[in-house]
């Protein structure tokens, strides 16, 4: 083979290489995929015959809690304090359910939540926080 040969059969395969080691490291692009902020997401709390399961949570705005009667009792309510929200009385079968969808507004709040048929009898309450920045909840709930 000639001098001339090997010089470009050496150039092909150094370019061949280096196209190679360019896609096997991503192309060299270093920003990779942007990430996506986390889809909403839907949490179910348990409203049991006296308590709420799980008790505490901790959301982000966009997600939505679903609380839904598990027990037999359908005198419980799930009510906030304020009256940010209130279900009133619809848990009237298992399997009953109230929601609701937290937004950017409510973020770096805390929502303490009782029912108002066992709150005071079985210390039936419980709290949703929004975000991270969220206080914690008073004792108890």
């Amino acid at each position: 083979m000639s001098r001339h040969r090997r010089l470009v059969a050496a150039s092909i395969a150094a370019s061949g290489f280096a196209l190679a080691l360019a896609l096997a490291c991503g192309g060299g692009g270093g920003g990779g995929t942007p990430t996506s902020p986390p889809s909403p997401s839907s949490i179910v709390v348990e409203v049991r015959d006296y308590a709420f399961e799980p008790k505490s949570l901790l959301v982000q705005p966009g997600d939505t809690v679903v609380w839904r009667l598990v027990g037999d009792d359908k005198t419980h309510t799930v009510t906030a304090q304020g009256g940010v929200f209130d279900s009133g009385f619809t848990f009237t079968a298992p399997g009953a359910t109230f929601t609701r969808t937290f937004t950017e507004a409510d973020r770096g709040r805390t929502y303490e939540y009782w029912c108002q048929s066992h709150q005071a009898s079985n210390l039936m309450q419980g709290s949703v926080r929004v975000g991270n920045t969220a206080p914690p909840p008073n004792p108890g709930y």
